[in-house]
């Protein structure tokens, strides 16, 4: 079950976080862009980002179930 959560989290902060980023300019926003894959659907545009999304899934996967222990 803290994989799914994990997953979860995972998939919302690698929505969520090039969306609040974007137009910014550092070094943070230079390595989000490399693994960045755009989507338009409907006239709706949204941004993936790779990176964030192992990063992420990764770091929660072990803290959830580093918890559930």
């Amino acid at each position: 079950m803290a994989l799914v959560k994990a997953v979860a989290v995972g998939a919302v902060a690698a929505l969520a976080i090039p969306y609040v980023i974007r137009g910014g300019s550092g070094q943070l926003v230079e390595w989000l862009h490399y693994g960045l894959v755009n989507v338009s659907a409907g006239g709706w545009h949204f941004a993936w980002s790779w990176p964030l999304f192992c990063v992420v899934t990764l770091f929660s996967w072990g803290f959830l179930a580093w918890s559930n222990r």
